[in-house]
């Protein structure tokens, strides 16, 4: 028996580490096909990012080495892959994986000798046939290799057509040793309902195929039930498009009916799909009625006409997402939005107006803005898309957002992102992502936001002209607002660290958004964070009652630790203004006197855990606000 060792490493999250799916895929099916289940064995898949000697000692003489690469372990599996060349030269080094493409750049290195591109599980397994057999490989569809005389190969493309009949993992049993053997891991999993994408978004290399093919149900069911049956707490669904389909409903109903007998999965993350409204609306509110899932994707990526012209994508009109916004708040169920900050065709105004667009149509609870990085089967990552836009990359190393703090890998990992573009200057990425920090840090989690609001739609303040002018007056504040903002300038103007996060073991071994590092020190250092309203808020609000009593209001909205509930009094209803607005009505503030009890669901005894559960695991949910779920707020 020939050993086959599959490899796919990632990094360890406290004590959560995703199982393998990607390779189990690729395992379980070849071990379902008896010609290939009696010539070769499968060891242990290895997941862990462990010391390289340890692995390949680990090894009994491999005839294969598969590797399975993506943006968090290219360069660990390249050191790991070399040094299983060196003590075992006649081991096959194989490569797949998303940052494998067909321009073949990893047949450069010496040791490795055959990549495989696109999905797995067939190219895999007729790969070991043709070698069980010594046929050519350039008959084998979906590789490359290198030929005898070193030149490269490329054989055609394979396409599967069908996933009907692909074995799970889970149920299989290729991760059943993995579990046993590690009692002290909790597992993170990852499941497919279907797969393909018929979208052909720029910067996306989720699927390079855009034929969607569905699992059976039957196998999606049982799938569901082994992470119930496990204890598994969180699972992400690699579905491009979660609610594209009517049986959808009936997965999420199930995962309901998981949930409320086992209390497993306690997560159920999806990507929802961008335009059944309705069905995802349905979804989400049944995920929602257990605490499922931390709310719903409202992603646009863009607001610029020109920008979402250059990759390839429609959005929803603002009046349809104004009006679902409206839905989502009536039921009760959170929202974030996602843009992506350096796409071609947009500029740093139009970047920033673009979220101002978001807060314009309803989207308070959150934020969030990625970098725009270049993938490696992502259309926008050829060189002719990268030529005609004037595309910037930037090699960084990778960053670990929410890992251990100061935690330095002996193998850094690195990302390349787009620094500039024929619209986007270095400068106006930076300034953009200094304006995008300021909002999400006091709008979407909230430290300034009923402020905001209150300017916008009672005395005319655009969010535009009123963060804008926030951003300034941090970035020449004497104070700590001001350090952190220039810290923060600091870190981005040097953009080629990749040192992009904040850190604070007042707030834990952790690191974080800098948003999110900002929001934790002036929650911290409050006497700071009052200041910044008494300095620059209160000039815009010259009803001094008014601001005394929006003052009282958005302080108390703010959770911090050690409290179980706030009481406090105010001369104005605001509870139910920024109620009625949230629910896209027009409002007038009128004076009522209103007595407020704000209730905590959880009362945090130290900062790391409030840290970590409120603004880390909760800030999707819109957990760092009071005002953000009904049913904390009582009023008299």
């Amino acid at each position: 028996m020939k050993n086959v060792y599959f490899i796919q490493v990632g990094f360890a999250f406290d004590k959560s580490v995703y199982l393998p799916y990607a390779t189990g895929t690729i395992v379980a099916y070849c071990k379902a096909q008896p010609e290939i289940a009696a010539e070769y064995s499968f060891p242990e898949i290895i997941f862990r990012r462990d010391d390289i000697e340890n692995i390949v000692n680990g090894m009994d003489n491999p005839y294969i080495a598969a590797f399975s690469t993506y943006v968090w372990n290219v360069e660990f599996n390249k050191a790991l892959a070399k040094a299983v060349k060196e003590k075992y030269p006649e081991c096959i080094v194989v490569f797949g994986g998303h940052s494998v493409s067909e321009r073949m750049e990893f047949l450069a290195k010496d040791y490795i000798d055959i990549l495989t591109l696109g999905e797995g599980e067939e190219v895999t397994a007729n790969l070991l046939r043709m070698l069980k057999s010594g046929e050519d490989l350039s008959a084998c569809a979906g590789i490359a290799f290198k030929d005898k005389d070193g030149s490269h190969i490329l054989t055609a493309p394979h396409c599967p057509e069908s996933v009907e009949d692909y074995p799970s993992p889970y149920l299989s049993g290729v991760f059943d040793s993995i579990i046993e053997k590690n009692p002290n891991l909790m597992f993170d999993t990852i499941i497919e309902t279907n797969r393909g994408c018929p979208y052909n978004c720029a910067y996306c290399d989720w699927s390079n195929h855009k034929k969607l093919r569905l699992f059976p149900m039957e196998k999606v069911k049982g799938e569901l039930k082994w992470l119930s049956d496990h204890n598994i707490e969180y699972c992400f669904c690699a579905d491009a498009n979660f609610g594209m389909f009517e049986r959808d409903e009936e997965i999420a109903e199930y995962i309901v009916e998981l949930n409320t007998k086992t209390g497993f999965p306690k997560v159920f993350r999806p990507c929802y799909e961008k335009n059944s409204a309705e069905r995802v609306f349905r979804i989400s509110k049944a995920l929602n009625s257990r605490g499922l899932d931390k709310g719903a994707t409202m992603a646009y990526q863009t607001l610029c006409d020109d920008a979402l012209k250059n990759i390839n994508r429609k959005n929803l009109t603002m009046e349809h997402f104004s009006g679902l916004m409206a839905n989502y708040t009536q039921a009760n169920i959170p929202t974030y939005s996602e843009l992506i900050l350096g796409l071609p065709g947009e500029t740093a105004e139009s970047f920033c107006q673009g979220l101002c667009k978001l807060l314009r149509a309803g989207q308070h609870n959150s934020i969030s803005v990625y970098y725009c990085e270049l993938l490696p089967n992502a259309p926008m990552c050829t060189p002719e898309y990268m030529n005609k836009y004037k595309i910037e990359p930037m090699k960084v190393q990778f960053n670990h957002i929410h890992s251990a703090s100061g935690k330095k890998d002996n193998i850094p990992e690195y990302s390349y992102l787009v620094r500039s573009t024929s619209s986007l200057s270095r400068d106006g990425w930076v300034y953009a992502n200094l304006f995008s920090i300021c909002l999400q840090c006091f709008h979407s989690l909230g430290l300034l936001r009923h402020f905001a609001v209150y300017a916008y739609h009672s005395l005319g303040i655009d969010y535009y002209d009123f963060y804008s002018e926030l951003l300034d007056f941090c970035l020449n504040d004497s104070g700590l607002v001001g350090k952190l903002f220039r810290e923060i300038k600091r870190k981005l103007d040097g953009s080629l660290e990749g040192d992009w996060n904040h850190s604070n073991p007042v707030f834990g071994n952790v690191t974080w958004f800098f948003e999110e590092g900002l929001f934790l020190e002036l929650l911290y250092n409050s006497a700071e964070y009052e200041k910044i309203i008494d300095k620059f808020v209160k000039p815009f609000i010259t009803d001094s009652d008014i601001f005394e009593n929006l003052r009282e209001f958005q302080i108390n909205s703010v959770k911090k630790p050690f409290e179980s509930e706030k009481k406090f009094e105010c001369n104005y209803d605001f509870a139910e203004y920024f109620r009625e607005i949230s629910s896209n009505k027009d409002f007038t503030i009128k004076e009522k006197k209103t007595s407020y009890i704000f209730k905590a669901a959880k009362k945090y005894e130290d900062w790391p855990t409030f840290a970590k559960e409120t603004v880390w695991y909760g800030r999707r949910k819109g957990a760092t606000l009071y005002t953000n779920n009904p049913t904390m707020i009582e009023t008299m």
